[in-house]
């Protein structure tokens, strides 16, 4: 077969040719725009084998579409924890020996921290963690594992190691300096049905009734707290409260009837 083109005749054989061309410059020009489209993301700095002494580490904790988030910072210079809870924030500042600080790393390495591959969904509401590792000059590896960011199955187990080593931390460091906060229920009280909450826990449970029976002035419940604010809930029948205390300016807060049979509250200095 002989076709005609602009007065050109073409084979049969330079047709095959000709596709052959028009393919190859097809399949160049896409590799040109994959290039393209990957320009500028930037892959993890690989992690040296012995910890660089200007490392820091990050993790960055949130709540989505719940106004909360925790962030943690650790550095050879300075160490910190915060706690975002509805605007209540509570901070600790601790310090990490070389030693912590080395088998810290070691945990990212062996865990190949740098190389956990991640892939994208469409969610919506999520939160999640991330974390960042910085050292050298502009040299960082970060991953997350939040919002659309999903990390592969494949690599769940080096990063709930790497998550679990960081949390480790955080619940030695926030155990030492928790303060004791008192919770103070007056005898005006006995016989009421309270529930009564500090941030997420529960000091005294729904529907517990302080007994009629006792004969002290006040029951006592010691709460574990960070230090700073606070979010504190409480409920006495059908009538709720909130309201915030500061672990730093009072360690405790006394709840009773005034005289209009409304439950009220002072704080213990």
């Amino acid at each position: 077969m002989k076709v005609t083109i602009a007065g050109t005749k073409i084979t049969k054989k330079n047709m095959k040719i000709l596709l052959v061309l028009l393919l190859n410059i097809s399949l160049i020009s896409g590799g040109f725009i994959c290039a393209k489209d990957t320009e500028g993301q930037k892959e993890n700095d690989r992690l040296p084998d012995a910890r660089p002494g200007n490392i820091s580490f990050r993790l960055s904790m949130s709540g989505g579409m719940l106004y909360y988030y925790e962030d943690l910072y650790i550095s050879a210079d300075s160490c910190y924890y915060l706690v975002n809870d509805g605007g209540a924030i509570s901070k600790i500042y601790f310090t990490m020996s070389a030693e912590r600080l080395d088998k810290l790393y070691d945990a990212f390495t062996e865990n190949n921290f740098d190389r956990i591959k991640t892939y994208d969904e469409q969610v919506y509401d999520r939160g999640g963690e991330t974390i960042t590792l910085s050292w050298g000059k502009g040299k960082y590896a970060s991953v997350s594992n939040s919002g659309m960011t999903f990390i592969k199955d494949s690599w769940r187990g080096e990063w709930s190691a790497c998550t679990a080593a960081l949390s480790k931390i955080i619940d030695e460091e926030v155990s030492m300096q928790k303060k004791d906060f008192e919770v103070r229920i007056d005898k005006s009280l006995f016989g009421k049905e309270m529930y009564i909450q500090l941030n997420r826990e529960t000091v005294i449970p729904k529907s517990t009734v302080m007994s009629e029976n006792n004969l002290e002035e006040y029951i006592q419940k010691i709460a574990k707290v960070m230090p700073g604010s606070h979010m504190l809930s409480c409920s006495i029948g059908n009538k709720y409260e909130s309201f915030m205390i500061n672990t730093d300016s009072t360690k405790g807060v006394n709840f009773y009837l005034n005289s209009d049979t409304f439950m009220a509250h002072t704080f213990l200095k």
